[in-house]
C-alpha cells in the first residue's frame, strides 16, 4: 500500500507539471514561435525566470550552486508568448562561477526529473551566459559563427533580455547546448559517445577510467546504449602512438582529420586559449561515432577575439602564438608562476610533423579568408546593431578593438604563412 501511496503521489506530481506548462501558452502562440526565435542574430528575445525562496537559497551557496532546482520559464518573441513552464536551473561556470545573487549564467532543464520526455519548442536544455567575461558581448557570438561557417559543428546563439523575479538582469546569450538534441541536428551519422572535457586533462594513457560521471573524461551522451569508454580508449592510445607519418594515417582512422583541423584553425585563429589547442586544453567535448571516430566540439568561447582581461589597459590586445607548441594565457604567471604550458597533444603531433603542419596552416589560410567573406562581416555588423541599445560605449569601444584585432590576427597570419612557404 505504501508502495502505492507514493507512486501515485509520483503521477499526481507529474501531471500537474505537465498541466503547468500546458498552460503556460496559447496554441497560437506556441505554433508562432520556434528554436529560430530563441536563436535569432537579428532580434533580442526575452525569459523571465521565477524562482522560489527554496531554489534562490541553493543557487546562493557555491557548494549548491550548481544543482539543478525548481524554477518557472517563460519566453517572449515576436510578440508572442510561451509559459510560464516548469524547469530546472543551476548556475553555469567554474571560475566564472556567480552565484544569484550577483550576474550568472544558467543551465535550463526543460526535461528535469519530474518533467523527463519535456521539450521546449524540440530542445531539452539550454544555456543562458551572463557574457561578463566579454565586454564586446561578440565573442560567443563570432567565434562559434566562424566555426560553422568552417564546417565545424558549434552551438547557435541568441540574444536575450533575461528578468529574474520580476528584475532585469540586462543583456544574455542564449546558447545551444551540446547534447543529443544538438548532436541529432549536427551530425547525420549516428553517435556513439560524448565526452566533456575537463581542464588539464588531455589524451593520456589510463584517463578513459571511470564510469559516466567519474573520471578524466565525463560522459554526457551515449552511456544507457554504451556503458564503457573503450571508444576512448582507443582515440588515447592513437594520440600517443608513434609520431610523424605513421601517427598521422593513425589520426585519420580514429578521428575525422579534415575536421579536426578545421576546429584547430579557428581555435588558434580566433585566440581561444581557453579550449583543446591551448595551455589548459579546456571547453571542448570530444564526440564518437559509433564507428569510434572523433571530432571535437568547442566550447566556452567568451575569452577570444584577444580581450586582455588581465592588464588594466583598455582596449588592450592578447595574442597566443600560431604555430608553437606551447604558449601562455592572461593568468598564467599568477596561476602557474610561468609563461608558456604545453597545448593540446594532437596539436602539438601535428606542429610536430610537416605533412600535419602545412594542412593544419592552408586551413588557417582559409580561416582568414571566411573572416573577411560577406557572411562573417555582415554577421559582425548587424549583431553589433542588434545589441547597440542594451551596450554602453566601453562595450562599443571593445567591439571596435575586436574588429581591429582582427585585422591585426589576418597579418600574422599571413606572416606565419610566408615563414612555412604556402602562399
Amino acid at each position: 500500500m505504501a508502495k502505492t501511496r507514493v507512486w501515485l503521489s509520483r503521477a499526481i506530481s507529474v501531471l500537474v507539471a505537465l498541466s503547468t506548462i500546458s498552460l503556460g501558452a496559447s496554441p497560437a502562440s506556441a505554433a508562432a514561435l520556434a528554436q529560430a526565435d530563441i536563436f535569432s542574430t537579428t532580434a533580442i528575445n526575452a525569459i523571465e525566470l521565477q524562482i522560489p525562496d527554496a531554489s534562490a537559497t541553493s543557487l546562493n551557496n557555491q557548494n549548491t550552486a550548481k544543482n539543478y532546482v525548481a524554477a518557472t520559464f517563460k519566453f517572449s518573441a515576436n510578440g508572442q508568448s510561451i509559459g510560464p513552464i516548469n524547469v530546472g536551473i543551476r548556475m553555469k561556470g567554474s571560475t566564472s562561477l556567480s552565484t544569484l545573487d550577483r550576474t550568472p549564467s544558467f543551465k535550463i532543464a526543460f526535461n528535469w526529473k519530474l518533467l523527463k520526455g519535456n521539450r521546449f519548442l524540440g530542445l531539452k536544455n539550454l544555456t543562458l551566459n551572463a557574457m561578463t567575461q566579454d565586454e564586446s558581448k561578440l565573442h560567443e557570438f563570432g567565434s562559434y559563427k566562424l566555426f560553422n561557417l568552417m564546417g565545424v559543428p558549434a552551438p547557435r546563439t541568441g540574444w536575450t533580455d533575461l528578468k529574474i523575479n520580476g528584475t532585469a538582469k540586462g543583456l544574455y546569450l542564449s546558447v545551444e547546448s551540446v547534447d543529443d538534441i544538438f548532436l541529432g541536428t549536427k551530425y547525420k551519422d549516428v553517435t556513439q559517445h560524448l565526452y566533456e572535457g575537463i581542464a588539464l586533462n588531455d589524451l593520456k594513457p589510463g584517463y578513459n577510467d571511470g564510469t559516466k560521471e567519474t573520471g578524466r573524461y565525463l560522459v554526457k551522451e551515449g552511456w544507457a546504449d554504451t556503458p564503457n569508454k573503450n571508444d576512448l580508449g582507443k582515440l588515447i592510445a592513437a594520440a600517443n602512438y608513434s609520431s610523424g607519418a605513421n601517427w598521422y594515417a593513425k589520426l585519420a582512422t580514429i578521428t575525422d582529420r579534415a575536421e579536426l583541423l578545421r576546429m584547430f584553425a579557428v581555435e588558434n585563429f580566433i585566440g581561444h586559449w581557453d579550449g583543446y589547442t591551448g595551455p589548459l586544453q579546456n571547453n571542448h567535448f570530444f564526440r564518437s561515432n559509433i564507428l569510434g571516430k572523433f571530432t571535437i566540439i568547442p566550447w566556452g568561447a567568451d575569452q577570444t577575439f584577444g580581450e586582455n582581461r588581465q592588464t588594466r589597459v583598455l582596449l588592450d590586445d592578447y595574442f597566443i602564438p600560431l604555430d608553437k607548441p606551447t604558449a601562455g594565457f592572461p593568468w598564467v604567471q599568477q596561476s602557474f608562476k610561468k609563461d608558456t604550458m604545453p597545448r593540446g597533444m594532437l596539436f602539438v603531433k601535428c606542429l610536430a610533423y610537416s605533412v600535419c603542419k602545412k594542412d593544419y596552416l592552408i586551413q588557417l589560410k582559409a580561416v582568414s579568408a571566411k573572416v573577411t567573406s560577406s557572411k562573417f562581416v555582415t554577421a559582425m555588423k548587424s549583431a553589433s546593431t542588434v545589441i547597440s541599445s542594451r551596450t554602453s560605449q566601453p562595450m562599443k569601444d571593445e567591439q571596435v578593438r575586436v574588429q581591429k584585432w582582427i585585422g591585426k590576427q589576418q597579418t600574422r597570419v599571413t606572416s606565419v604563412l610566408k615563414a612555412n612557404g604556402i602562399r
